[in-house]
């Protein structure tokens, strides 16, 4: 019995051994949290932006007044990702340099969504990653 318990103890832990570490991901270390989401990058985004201008952006919602541009970020443009990703950048009312970004890297044949705080709020930012968490298993409302 402890020799069968043992066996599958090590089969278990024998995949993870053999796991190549992804590049894309090693890039990224030293940024904020990450989530998976499914679905290659262009798709994530497309349906997060609709969420996000649905529950941050509408009238009395989180972000109102705020404003954001969706863009690409070119191969060779960010040292810590070469390959270049879309993103979001989240700016204050009345411009300035940006308050948050949202980058969406393709990892396999799924997305890996990446956080950066510049300079919002940690009432506020808490609020958005929040959120991100939530969205990125991509359920249908705010809340979700």
């Amino acid at each position: 019995m402890w020799l069968r318990l043992t066996l599958l103890v090590a089969l278990a832990f024998v995949p993870q051994g053999c796991a190549r570490k992804d590049p894309a991901v090693d890039s990224l270390i030293g940024s904020e949290p990450q989530r998976l989401s499914f679905g290659p990058p262009p798709q994530v985004l497309q349906t997060f932006v609709e969420k996000m201008k649905m529950c941050w952006f509408s009238p009395g919602e989180t972000l109102d007044g705020y404003r954001y541009e969706a863009g690409e970020r070119y191969p060779g443009e960010d040292v810590q990702s070469p390959e270049g990703y879309p993103n979001v950048m989240l700016f204050q009312p009345g411009g300035g340099p940006p308050l948050f970004e949202i980058q969406f890297h393709k990892y396999n044949e799924n997305t890996l969504i990446v956080t950066r705080n510049y300079a919002m709020s940690t009432e506020l930012s808490t609020k958005v990653k929040r959120d991100i968490q939530l969205w990125a298993l991509q359920g249908s409302d705010c809340a979700s």
